[in-house]
């Protein structure tokens, strides 16, 4: 395996010599620089945002983002990895992944294997109302919940349920067709 120097070059790498991904814009907040990859596949929404500590040369996200997948964004929003997040079994510690071999290959895992399971949305008058998420891969019935509605916490809980509404269209999306992967990732490191 090639060396590198930091997060920011490794992972840059592995997106733009993969070809799925081109040059990131990069953003400064507080002390995390964020870089956002956008897909080079023609009509693709698909970005990949990925948070560093540059100072620590530590890794804080990945988030795969696509604005058809509002559910989807909404649970990774907010997620990020911890210290012992690719140690077997995986423990918390403090925040962030240190660059070491280990957590390498962890990426290296999550960006061949894409993402798994499917969201379904819940639309109206062409706008997503509610959208259930499933992404358990030990419990396939196993579903997050998020509602898209201006309504209150007692609507949300004593009012009519939006699944059961009047005029509800009801749409499956694999999330492996959101981002199926990098195919080359061994390739280009």
């Amino acid at each position: 395996m090639q060396e590198f120097k930091d997060w920011k070059e490794f992972i840059n790498r592995i997106l733009i010599d993969s070809g799925q991904f081109e040059n990131a814009t990069s953003d400064l907040r507080n002390t995390t620089e964020i870089e956002t990859f956008k897909s080079t596949k023609k009509g693709s929404l698909t970005e990949i945002r990925v948070g560093y500590f540059t100072k620590e040369n530590k890794l804080i996200y990945l988030h795969i983002f696509n604005p058809t997948v509002p559910g989807y964004n909404k649970y990774v929003f907010g997620e990020y990895f911890y210290q012992y997040h690719f140690s077997e079994p995986p423990n918390y510690g403090d925040p962030a992944l240190e660059f070491n071999e280990l957590n390498r290959n962890g990426i290296i895992s999550i960006l061949e294997k894409g993402l798994k399971g499917k969201e379904v949305q819940f639309i109206k008058n062409k706008k997503i109302l509610k959208s259930k998420l499933y992404i358990s891969e030990s419990n396939p019935n196993f579903s997050y919940s998020y509602d898209f509605t201006k309504r209150g916490f007692w609507k949300k809980i004593f009012g009519q349920k939006i699944d059961k509404m009047d005029g509800i269209e009801k749409k499956e999306i694999e999330l492996n067709t959101i981002f199926n992967g990098i195919k080359t990732c061994y390739n280009t490191i």
